[in-house]
Protein backbone atom coordinates (compact mmCIF):
# COMPACT_ATOMS: atom_id res chain seq x y z
CA UNK A 1 0.00 0.00 0.00
CA UNK A 2 1.81 3.74 -0.99
CA UNK A 3 1.89 6.15 2.29
CA UNK A 4 1.12 8.78 -1.10
CA UNK A 5 -0.86 11.94 0.00
CA UNK A 6 -2.81 11.82 -2.87
CA UNK A 7 -4.25 8.28 -2.21
CA UNK A 8 -4.83 8.92 1.19
CA UNK A 9 -6.82 12.17 0.49
CA UNK A 10 -8.36 9.98 -1.82
CA UNK A 11 -11.46 9.02 -0.12
CA UNK A 12 -11.52 11.99 1.87
CA UNK A 13 -12.62 14.07 -1.66
CA UNK A 14 -15.06 11.66 -2.30
CA UNK A 15 -16.90 11.87 0.65
CA UNK A 16 -16.39 15.86 0.57
CA UNK A 17 -17.89 15.41 -2.88
CA UNK A 18 -20.99 13.46 -1.51
CA UNK A 19 -21.60 15.89 0.82
CA UNK A 20 -21.40 18.59 -1.41
CA UNK A 21 -24.15 17.02 -4.23
CA UNK A 22 -26.33 16.04 -1.20
CA UNK A 23 -30.05 17.09 -0.91
CA UNK A 24 -28.92 18.33 2.71
CA UNK A 25 -26.34 20.81 1.49
CA UNK A 26 -28.46 22.12 -1.50
CA UNK A 27 -30.96 23.03 1.26
CA UNK A 28 -28.04 24.94 3.31
CA UNK A 29 -27.87 26.99 0.43
CA UNK A 30 -31.30 27.74 0.58
CA UNK A 31 -32.22 31.73 1.35
CA UNK A 32 -33.80 31.62 5.05
CA UNK A 33 -37.12 32.45 3.07
CA UNK A 34 -36.92 29.55 1.28
CA UNK A 35 -36.38 27.84 3.95
CA UNK A 36 -39.46 28.78 5.46
CA UNK A 37 -41.19 28.18 2.43
CA UNK A 38 -40.21 24.91 2.10
CA UNK A 39 -42.14 24.10 5.69
CA UNK A 40 -45.15 25.76 4.73
CA UNK A 41 -45.55 23.61 1.76
CA UNK A 42 -44.47 20.59 2.86
CA UNK A 43 -46.82 20.93 5.84
CA UNK A 44 -49.81 22.56 3.80
CA UNK A 45 -49.32 19.65 1.27
CA UNK A 46 -49.07 16.87 4.07
CA UNK A 47 -52.15 18.13 5.92
CA UNK A 48 -54.10 18.79 2.47
CA UNK A 49 -53.16 14.49 1.97
CA UNK A 50 -54.47 13.79 5.55
CA UNK A 51 -57.88 15.83 4.93
CA UNK A 52 -58.10 14.26 1.50
CA UNK A 53 -57.58 10.86 2.91
CA UNK A 54 -56.25 9.87 -0.42
CA UNK A 55 -53.68 7.63 1.40
CA UNK A 56 -50.51 5.87 -0.34
CA UNK A 57 -51.42 6.39 -3.98
CA UNK A 58 -52.46 10.30 -3.60
CA UNK A 59 -48.92 10.88 -1.84
CA UNK A 60 -46.81 8.57 -4.59
CA UNK A 61 -48.68 10.94 -7.30
CA UNK A 62 -47.35 13.74 -5.60
CA UNK A 63 -44.29 12.77 -4.74
CA UNK A 64 -43.80 11.70 -8.86
CA UNK A 65 -44.79 15.83 -9.61
CA UNK A 66 -42.51 17.00 -7.22
CA UNK A 67 -39.98 14.87 -8.99
CA UNK A 68 -40.80 16.00 -12.27
CA UNK A 69 -41.27 19.97 -11.27
CA UNK A 70 -37.95 19.58 -9.65
CA UNK A 71 -36.21 17.82 -12.97
CA UNK A 72 -37.98 20.23 -15.42
CA UNK A 73 -36.38 23.14 -13.43
CA UNK A 74 -33.05 21.09 -13.55
CA UNK A 75 -33.54 21.11 -17.24
CA UNK A 76 -35.16 24.94 -17.70
CA UNK A 77 -32.08 26.15 -15.73
CA UNK A 78 -29.84 24.49 -18.33
CA UNK A 79 -31.71 26.34 -21.19
CA UNK A 80 -31.69 29.59 -19.43
CA UNK A 81 -29.04 32.43 -20.87
CA UNK A 82 -30.26 35.07 -18.40
CA UNK A 83 -28.20 35.03 -15.36
CA UNK A 84 -31.70 35.88 -12.90
CA UNK A 85 -34.14 33.24 -14.88
CA UNK A 86 -31.24 30.32 -13.93
CA UNK A 87 -30.80 31.77 -10.10
CA UNK A 88 -34.66 30.88 -10.30
CA UNK A 89 -34.96 27.66 -11.38
CA UNK A 90 -31.83 26.42 -9.45
CA UNK A 91 -33.81 27.82 -6.43
CA UNK A 92 -37.26 26.44 -7.84
CA UNK A 93 -35.51 23.24 -8.35
CA UNK A 94 -33.75 23.27 -4.88
CA UNK A 95 -36.96 23.93 -3.16
CA UNK A 96 -38.79 21.57 -4.70
CA UNK A 97 -36.86 19.25 -4.30
CA UNK A 98 -36.75 19.66 -0.77
CA UNK A 99 -40.22 19.52 -0.70
CA UNK A 100 -40.34 15.64 -2.35
CA UNK A 101 -37.65 14.67 -0.32
CA UNK A 102 -39.98 15.15 3.03
CA UNK A 103 -42.94 14.30 1.79
CA UNK A 104 -41.45 10.89 0.48
CA UNK A 105 -40.18 10.13 3.50
CA UNK A 106 -43.12 8.00 4.76
CA UNK A 107 -42.95 5.83 1.25
CA UNK A 108 -40.44 2.02 0.97
CA UNK A 109 -37.31 3.28 -0.81
CA UNK A 110 -38.22 0.58 -3.33
CA UNK A 111 -41.61 1.98 -4.51
CA UNK A 112 -39.64 5.53 -3.95
CA UNK A 113 -37.27 4.02 -6.59
CA UNK A 114 -40.35 3.35 -8.74
CA UNK A 115 -41.75 6.63 -8.52
CA UNK A 116 -38.91 8.12 -9.45
CA UNK A 117 -38.28 6.42 -12.08
CA UNK A 118 -41.10 7.15 -13.35
CA UNK A 119 -40.99 10.72 -12.95
CA UNK A 120 -37.26 10.76 -14.87
CA UNK A 121 -38.91 9.08 -17.99
CA UNK A 122 -42.12 11.70 -18.01
CA UNK A 123 -39.78 14.86 -17.54
CA UNK A 124 -37.54 12.94 -20.74
CA UNK A 125 -40.44 13.13 -22.82
CA UNK A 126 -41.93 16.39 -21.43
CA UNK A 127 -38.03 17.45 -22.19
CA UNK A 128 -37.99 16.58 -25.46
CA UNK A 129 -41.60 18.59 -26.28
CA UNK A 130 -39.49 21.84 -25.14
CA UNK A 131 -36.35 21.28 -27.57
CA UNK A 132 -39.12 20.36 -30.16
CA UNK A 133 -40.22 24.24 -29.18
CA UNK A 134 -43.50 22.45 -28.25
CA UNK A 135 -43.51 24.71 -24.99
CA UNK A 136 -47.10 25.64 -24.94
CA UNK A 137 -48.06 21.64 -24.36
CA UNK A 138 -45.82 22.29 -21.04
CA UNK A 139 -48.25 25.22 -19.78
CA UNK A 140 -50.50 23.35 -17.52
CA UNK A 141 -47.85 20.95 -16.42
CA UNK A 142 -45.48 24.39 -15.14
CA UNK A 143 -48.86 25.63 -13.39
CA UNK A 144 -49.19 21.91 -11.92
CA UNK A 145 -45.69 23.08 -10.18
CA UNK A 146 -46.73 25.97 -9.42
CA UNK A 147 -49.78 24.97 -7.55
CA UNK A 148 -48.33 22.43 -5.43
CA UNK A 149 -45.87 25.46 -4.24
CA UNK A 150 -48.53 28.02 -3.46
CA UNK A 151 -49.84 27.51 -0.24
CA UNK A 152 -52.94 29.09 -1.51
CA UNK A 153 -53.64 26.66 -4.14
CA UNK A 154 -51.99 23.53 -2.62
CA UNK A 155 -55.48 21.70 -1.84
CA UNK A 156 -57.06 22.27 -5.61
CA UNK A 157 -53.95 20.69 -6.94
CA UNK A 158 -54.17 17.65 -5.34
CA UNK A 159 -57.44 17.39 -5.96
CA UNK A 160 -56.50 17.66 -9.66
CA UNK A 161 -53.74 14.91 -9.11
CA UNK A 162 -56.24 12.32 -7.35
CA UNK A 163 -58.52 12.72 -10.04
CA UNK A 164 -55.53 11.88 -12.69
Amino acid sequence: MSDSPRVSLLPVFGLLLAVLISPRFAYAQLADEDRWAVIDVTAAINRAMEESKGGVELREKVVRRLSECSLMYGALFKLATKTETRKSYFQAQLSTLEVESSIAQPLPSDRYNQVIDAAKKSVAKMSDDLKGHREKELVPFLRSCKSLNDVKEIKDALRQLSSQ
